[in-house]
């Protein structure tokens, strides 16, 4: 299984023969980065499986590359007022309400998904939501945005998960952060921590 940060919050996510983009294009909210053209180009010539997004802000969602991907594929763009669940060739898909960090009235949704290898993806989703919501199963993959690891209490839940790797996004490049969420992350995490991982927009992961 590979997984690419393609986006400020997003990722692409491919199997053996299944690829899903969650929150994979959207356009540049500084300091938040934007998706870059040599990414849109890939995943015009090779689309995804499946087109998902967590929410419609902006830093997540690009109405423009959505209604191409349909338009192109012939295939709908999934999120929390067309959510999935079900099966995408062999890979399982549940989409779960949850609410936003600090603002409970956009529509957002979770997905948890079963495949290789259970993931989640919580887009901004409100720590005490999901913590109250009780996903399940477990996850061995969970990818999160940087609230989860600038708090000390949600960073708590998070290791209790004991997943195999947890990816971190939704952060910029450490040399524009005017808001020192590199710094907070830092001072909560301590040290290293062998199964956490930040990518770049465009680096990948291998999870075998």
């Amino acid at each position: 299984m590979k997984i690419t940060r393609t986006a400020n919050a997003g990722v692409l996510l491919e199997f053996q023969d299944c690829s899903l983009l969650i929150d994979g294009v959207c356009q540049e909210l500084a300091p938040y980065v934007g998706t870059p053209e040599n990414i849109r180009k890939g995943l015009e010539i090779t689309p995804p499986d499946a087109v998902l997004y967590t929410h419609y802000h902006n830093d997540h969602y690009e109405k423009g590359y959505a209604l191409n991907y349909t338009n192109t594929t012939l295939r709908p763009v999934y999120g929390p007022e067309f959510a999935v669940s079900g099966k995408i060739k062999n890979t399982s898909i549940k989409a779960v309400e949850t609410a936003h960090i600090g603002k409970p009235d956009v529509p957002h949704v979770s997905y948890i998904i079963s495949g290789e290898k259970c993931i989640w993806m919580l887009g901004d989703a409100s720590f005490e939501h999901v913590k109250k919501q009780g996903l399940s199963p477990k996850p061995q993959v969970i990818i999160l945005p940087f609230a989860y690891v600038i708090s000390k209490s949600a960073w708590k839940w998070v290791k209790e998960l004991e997943a195999e790797k947890v990816i971190v996004v939704h952060l910029p490049k450490k040399e524009n952060d005017p808001h020192r969420l590199w710094k907070a992350m830092e001072e909560t995490l301590g040290k290293e921590i062998d199964n956490l991982c930040i990518l770049d927009v465009g680096e990948t992961v291998v999870i075998a």
